[in-house]
């Protein structure tokens, strides 16, 4: 079973990208993050043409996300971490027994700023559900994008990143206590060379220099670590052209994993 997590940056923009990522490496789940699209203008027939049912939970201009999958889901839990603003940053499904919560957590913009203690209270909703999910199914996995650098092995300089958004000692703490429910970062268990990233800012050659961070994460309960068998970055997709509309893919690169 292959299951894949991507930030599109716009499914309008983007739905070529997503077809020919379907196309090439047949994914069983793939979900999307920041969408920036409404329930009614998401791309249902070309998904539908591909092969794929569709799950999404969007919003205009801004979040959004969504579920491609092979397999119609059993069940559908739209936005379960959720705040007083609503906004689209979740979703959840089960397939084939296994329990997938698409996850694009609050970016937080600055330390010392609103957005930043939003950040965190929305991390804290994400615990308590997913010690809730832990309740129901051993078979869970979180994935997406987390906007939290692990540790400093997953930023391009610790100098410059030490103590900032992204990599904050707050943030982190958030991060290690929802793996401490028991949660396990699959990366971890592959030999990937050092700065090694999902993450680019578009600005500056950054892609090509390898300035990025390792924010796009894939997190399984026990039973899924031991049946993951391979873990890849699809870095190709990140550099490709796609659409003579717009050049460019999306700032962050699809992560898989493979189930047996």
């Amino acid at each position: 079973m292959i299951i894949s997590t991507w930030n599109v940056n716009s499914i309008k923009v983007r739905i070529h990208a997503v077809i020919q990522y379907l196309s090439e490496y047949h994914p069983d789940v793939l979900v999307l993050q920041e969408t920036k699209c409404l329930d009614e203008n998401f791309p249902i027939d070309e998904i539908s043409d591909a092969g794929y049912y569709s799950t999404f939970y969007g919003q205009k201009t801004y979040n959004g996300v969504a579920i491609i999958s092979k397999k119609k889901p059993d069940s559908i839990e739209y936005n379960p971490v959720a705040t007083s603003n609503n906004e689209a940053r979740s979703l959840t499904v089960i397939i084939d027994g296994i329990t997938i919560v698409n996850l694009y957590v609050v970016n937080g913009q600055n330390i010392d700023t609103d957005k930043y203690s939003y950040k965190l209270d929305w991390l804290k909703k994400l615990t308590s559900y997913a010690k809730k999910l832990l309740t129901k199914s051993d078979k869970v996995i979180l994935l997406g994008d987390f906007n939290i650098a692990p540790s400093d092995d997953d930023v391009f300089d610790t100098d410059i990143t030490k103590g900032q958004i992204l990599c904050s000692p707050q943030e982190r703490s958030a991060l290690n206590k929802i793996l401490k429910l028991g949660f396990h970062d699959c990366f971890n268990d592959f030999a990937f060379p050092s700065q090694t990233f999902t993450w680019w800012d578009y600005r500056a050659g950054a892609f090509q220099r390898n300035i990025g961070y390792r924010i796009d994460l894939i997190l399984v309960t026990d039973s899924l670590k031991k049946a993951c068998k391979d873990y890849i970055i699809d870095k190709e997709t990140r550099h490709k052209s796609w659409c003579l509309a717009e050049p460019r893919t999306s700032d962050h690169a699809p992560v898989r994993i493979i189930l047996k």
